[in-house]
């Protein structure tokens, strides 16, 4: 909340009008309070502000009112109005609408001219202040409450004087005038009534759907293996589908096995020296006294030896300056042999996500590195470092 959110309200409430420096000023209307009969609505008096740009002048109210407030200077409390009202303009040059508490909204309009909403909810009045609205019955619902039942009179009339030579029982007269009252029961007693029944509708449709949730309730995980298996299939909803048990035959199909001729058991000294003398055999040691002999096609030798000539075994916490990314392990030699022609140490870091990450160099130095990315701007390559 700013300074101005907090101070705007506060003195509109004592004074009828309230200027910010460089911006605009607030001007209140008193408003008398109004009866509305027909809506039986009964409104207290209030204030009706408007905005005007025009008033920019500085009188000193709301920098002297923020300066007691604060125990500040008033050129420290000017300095401050002054900067709110400059990010209050950027903010309505941007299309935002500025809000002050208890007061209303500033906005920007389509025609670009500051246009003002008032706060509908709070009354600036200090002589009303606390006092709503006030709710009554209004004339057109006091006219529908009122029931009238002139034909109920006449009807009575009529029975007692319109047949002279005939006389009718007691009992015949509260019967006759208890059906004449049905025939003109009051429109709102009927309208209840309706709703009365229209209720009944709904519990009854409510329990009506209740009924077979409840019961599914209980089949499905009593009946079925919903628990076991997690799955419902449209056939659990039919009680009266009966469950057939599957039976399983295992079919065991015997092959005889045939050994056709017995192979004699090689050293693998014989198997070693019957290999092409063109085939290269590499001895791969397991432990100082043990060694196992390999042979190799050349394509993956060559591999090996330009992947061992690639890496390069460096410190911890090094920056690696990583100038490209490979899948293919020909393209990241080729871009390694570049940079060593152009007089970079450039090797291979590591295989991250199936991709060879080549470094132009490395240096546990961060300034060091920077100075190494710069030497790398004549390569037109992006360059990232890499802490590792």
């Amino acid at each position: 909340m700013t300074h101005l959110d907090a101070l705007l309200g506060t003195l509109l409430l004592r004074n009828n009008c309230v200027v910010i420096p460089a911006f605009g000023g607030f001007v209140a209307n008193h408003i008398s309070a109004k009866v509305d009969v027909k809506n039986g609505l009964i409104t207290p008096p209030s204030k009706a502000l408007s905005f005007n740009k025009n008033l920019n002048n500085n009188d000193g109210l709301i920098i002297n009112h923020l300066a007691n407030e604060k125990k500040i200077s008033f050129d420290v409390a000017q300095s401050i109005i002054s900067l709110e009202v400059q990010q209050i303009k950027a903010q309505l040059n941007d299309g935002k609408r500025i809000h002050f508490h208890n007061v209303g909204f500033l906005y920007t309009n389509t025609a670009g001219k500051i246009a003002f909403e008032q706060d509908r909810f709070f009354n600036l009045l200090l002589s009303s202040y606390g006092l709503g609205n006030v709710q009554f019955i209004s004339e057109e619902e006091e006219i529908e409450a009122v029931i009238q039942t002139p034909r109920a009179v006449n009807t009575q009339k009529e029975l007692a004087f319109d047949t002279p030579n005939i006389v009718l029982d007691k009992e015949e007269v509260e019967t006759a005038k208890t059906e004449e009252t049905k025939e003109i029961e009051h429109p709102a007693v009927a309208k209840k009534s309706s709703g009365g029944i229209l209720l009944k509708i709904v519990k009854y449709a409510a329990v009506a759907a209740l009924v077979p949730l409840a019961f599914y309730s209980f089949w499905i995980p009593m009946k079925t293996d919903v628990l076991k298996s997690g799955i419902i299939y449209k056939d659990d909803f039919n009680p009266f589908k009966s469950s057939e048990d599957i039976k399983y035959q295992a079919t065991v199909k015997k092959e005889v096995l045939t050994i056709d001729s017995v192979q004699p058991l090689a050293t693998l000294s014989s198997i070693t020296d019957n290999l092409n003398s063109a085939a290269p055999v590499f001895a791969y040691p397991l432990d100082e006294d043990l060694f196992i002999p390999v042979w190799r096609k050349k394509q993956e030798v060559n591999s090996i030896e330009n992947s061992e000539v690639n890496e390069v075994v460096t410190a911890k916490n090094s920056y690696h300056a990583i100038v490209g990314c490979f899948g293919d392990p020909t393209n990241a030699s080729d871009l390694i042999s570049d940079l060593k022609s152009k007089g970079f140490n450039a090797y291979e870091v590591d295989v991250r996500g199936g991709l060879h990450r080549i470094s132009a160099g490395n240096t546990t130095n961060r300034s060091e590195i920077s100075s190494l990315r710069e030497k790398l701007a004549s390569t037109n390559l992006n360059v990232w470092i890499l802490k590792k």
